[in-house]
């Protein structure tokens, strides 16, 4: 005992530590905070036996351990991202025809068209002390999405795979976008025109299409159509234009809201909107996302590995199993 009397000060320190890190909510409760181990626990453990034991002969042939079917729901996205990707070689030409038949570059806009996206935008700057909130919250991609789980009331503990659905949205929706810029290279509207005076910085990307419209529409149509009884919802199967509901009202409002700021223009609202829908729909088209059947002995080795393949239920049929209010 004598020699760890000589850690009490260190072993304190670093409770104390501990404490002072992970207070985040009452007195006394530090519920979900992060640990700080330090060295002095390999001093407890006693390493003259060996730390770990063969596997029992009844289940050493086995095959071994797996990680849990959900873990970090924003890297988690990456797989369907791979899905994406692979389901369509051409995704990025056939988006871009998309975007540019919805809208417009700013760089290639005739003064008339430029004149009127700018007075769309000067329009909507008295709103800018209403919205002052919710557009520095919606600023970044946590913010925003943020919107969607509150309306629904879902979070990772409760609802690992809406909460997972919603991830997805957001990463190919980013991945979209960003390729999409890179080959536009439009200017923002405050390089233009210096009567737009952004609320805040610009982003340090190109201007079209507008990346919030982009995820926040790919987002609400990946809910709406996986959770068809929403309260006051109406998604036609024929015209994904004509859908509407809460969350078509409020992905329009976060994309609006970037063009309060001065972020974007009108067109590029207009653009991101049509390639979240045209996202929505190639994103149907996977089995391992988007089919209602029973996929048993139907996935490959890669979709086994996402949630819901070894029971044969696609990320949709997990998101109705954990809302089936809505179903």
């Amino acid at each position: 005992m004598a020699s760890l009397s000589k850690l009490d000060a260190r072993i304190l320190d670093a409770r104390l530590l501990d404490a002072r890190l992970g207070a985040t909510g009452p007195a006394g409760s530090f519920a979900g905070r992060p640990r700080y181990n330090t060295q002095i626990m390999t001093r407890f453990i006693d390493t003259s036996q060996p730390l770990t034991k063969p596997l029992a002969p009844h289940i050493s042939g086995k095959p071994s351990v797996r990680y849990g079917q959900y873990w970090d729901a924003d890297l988690q996205s990456y797989m369907y991202l791979q899905k994406f990707v692979k389901a369509d070689p051409g995704w990025m030409n056939h988006l871009a025809k998309t975007a540019l038949a919805n809208g417009t570059r700013s760089q290639f806009m005739d003064p008339e068209q430029l004149d009127r996206e700018v007075r769309q935008m000067l329009d909507l700057a008295p709103e800018r002390e209403e919205r002052f909130v919710e557009i520095m919250d919606q600023d970044d991609a946590d913010g925003a999405t943020n919107y969607w789980f509150g309306s629904l009331q879902v979070s990772p503990s409760r609802n690992p795979a809406t909460y997972l659905m919603v991830r997805v949205g957001r990463r190919i929706g980013e991945h979209v976008v960003m390729c999409l810029k890179g080959m536009f290279r439009s200017p923002r509207p405050s390089q233009l025109c210096p009567a737009i005076v952004p609320m805040i910085d610009p982003p340090s990307t190109p201007s079209f299409p507008a990346g919030h419209a982009v995820q926040a529409y790919l987002i609400s149509y990946l809910l709406a159509y996986s959770l068809p009884q929403l309260p006051q919802q109406y998604i036609p199967e024929d015209d994904l234009n004509a859908a509407s509901g809460m969350l078509f009202t409020l992905a329009e409002r976060v994309s609006v809201n970037r063009m309060v700021a001065g972020l974007h223009y009108p067109t590029d609202i207009v653009a991101g909107r049509a390639v979240g829908i045209a996202c929505f729909k190639a994103l149907t088209q996977i089995d391992s996302l988007w089919s209602l059947n029973d996929l048993t002995g139907k996935l490959d080795e890669f979709d086994v590995a996402l949630p819901g393949g070894q029971v044969g239920k696609s990320l949709r049929a997990l998101v109705q199993d954990e809302l089936s209010q809505y179903v």
